[in-house]
């Protein structure tokens, strides 16, 4: 583990487990954890280690930022750590996605994942590129015809846009391209006030009538529109896809024999609709931001382009043959990881590495900084998809060093579809146009769950030659 340095950074103070920085009087960290929540991090690291404690307005949570403590939270010490969930209900993801898979735990959560994971064999994700193209084109279309050489945009909510396009038409055969922004500004503030009220003891509780609590409650009723009708259409209609939402509605309890009830169904619904979008979307918007950064190493993407698919739309059988646009995505996710926290909750008294930890505490695993630790990553901060490159890979590097979906036995069930979502998108998009960051365009982090551009990503469009 690496230990607090000295200097200009803030030495870290005498506390009675864990260290920390200095806080404000009755606040502690919660203004600077507001503020700049990775940035606190970074600081906090500097001074104190790899693990340190953040002192919310009274609410703690430790953090972790060295792949052994990973692994021992999410993969070796598993029964003395849980979701969240397992101790409240009443705050973070569960008051949008309910008890859907990614909030789920013990045999019920194993039942959800066994019943799901045919869906994401590979076999099945293999079929699906091509809805993924499809709706790749129908974005390119809609950017040659609508806007001009040098026409500025926001990445992000285009990103948005087409990866909702695809998992609601993969996931679930349905469409909703009338009402795509109306549920992508719903969901953002859904979960910018999930993640709110995760972090911040101060906000109050949900079934208040703030201002706030209205408006949350008037967005998860436009999301929950749009799910319930995504299922009770199908429904009625009785038609068999072969999709997930075929699987979910088929789906039988082991003990009961009982079908889900539509609560349930909507809970899981939420969850791949969410997770099935939001993130990939946010990666590829900060990889082709990191591509205007560094232009030679997106000459040597569109290289890869054009010597292999010679201007034509890539497809599944492809993928292998593009080892460096996998390698810019996945250097992409390491710099700018679509989850960049994991939190736990502490399910028994337990330590990690010398420190306690009480029945009841939170920690919170930050692959940001694992993503960034130099013992792991030489020259952590460059952007360098060389790294990921077919036998360059440093076999020796510990397992948890790179944890974009997660790791163990609640890694991610979507990450091999995200992983061919995202290259074919990148290559797609690479091929045909060369975008630059606007002039004068602010590029800030922001973490609300997934880590999205706080400013949006406002971009121009250079068509290329193919």
């Amino acid at each position: 583990m690496t230990q607090p340095a000295s200097g200009s950074i803030p030495t870290a103070l005498s506390h009675p487990d864990w260290p920390a920085l200095k806080g404000v009087p009755l606040l502690g960290h919660l203004p600077a954890f507001k503020r700049d929540m990775l940035g606190f991090f970074e600081q906090s690291q500097r001074a104190c280690g790899d693990q340190f404690v953040a002192s919310l307005a009274g609410r703690k949570l430790h953090i972790l930022c060295h792949p052994q403590l990973a692994e021992q939270v999410l993969i070796k010490d598993k029964g003395s750590f849980g979701k969240l969930s397992q101790l409240r209900q009443d705050i973070g993801l569960p008051l949008v996605l309910g008890n859907g898979l990614l909030m789920n735990w013990g045999d019920s959560w194993r039942r959800q994942r066994a019943m799901m994971q045919p869906v994401f064999h590979k076999a099945q994700i293999a079929r699906m590129a091509t809805a993924i193209t499809d709706a790749g084109e129908r974005m390119l279309q809609r950017w040659r015809r609508d806007m001009a050489p040098g026409h500025g945009f926001d990445v992000a909510h285009e990103m948005m846009a087409v990866t909702m396009d695809i998992v609601t038409r993969t996931m679930f055969s349905s469409q909703i391209a009338d009402r795509t922004d109306q549920v992508a500004e719903a969901f953002t503030f859904l979960i910018r006030f999930a993640f709110s009220s995760l972090s911040n003891p101060l906000q109050p509780p949900v079934h208040w009538p703030t201002p706030n609590n209205r408006r949350f409650r008037r967005a998860l009723s436009t999301l929950d529109d749009i799910l319930y009708g995504i299922i009770r259409q199908r429904a009625e209609d009785g038609d068999t896809r072969g999709d997930l939402l075929d699987m979910l509605l088929a789906a039988k309890d082991e003990q009961t024999g009982q079908p889900m009830d539509i609560l349930q169904l909507r809970d899981e619904v939420a969850t791949i609709f969410g997770a099935g979008h939001e993130t990939t979307a946010n990666a590829l918007t900060w990889t082709f931001y990191l591509l205007s950064q560094h232009p030679e190493c997106r000459s040597r993407l569109h290289a890869e382009l054009a010597e292999v698919l010679g201007g034509r739309t890539p497809q599944f059988a492809d993928l292998p043959q593009l080892p460096y646009t996998r390698a810019v995505f996945e250097e992409s996710m390491r710099l700018y990881p679509p989850a960049p926290v994991i939190p736990r909750a502490v399910l028994q008294d337990t330590g990690l590495d010398g420190y306690p930890l009480r029945k009841g505490d939170r920690v919170m695993v930050s692959a940001y900084q694992i993503h960034r630790h130099p013992d792991f990553w030489p020259d952590a901060e460059r952007f360098d998809p060389e790294r990921f490159l077919p036998g360059k890979q440093d076999e020796q590097r510990h397992r948890c060093a790179y944890l974009p979906f997660g790791v163990g036995p609640r890694v991610c069930i979507g990450n091999h579809f995200a992983l061919m979502e995202g290259q074919l998108l990148l290559a797609q998009i690479a091929q045909r146009y060369q975008l630059e960051l606007e002039p004068g365009h602010p590029v800030a982090k922001e973490v609300a769950v997934t880590m999205r551009p706080r400013y949006g990503m406002r971009m121009t469009l250079a068509p290329r030659p193919v």
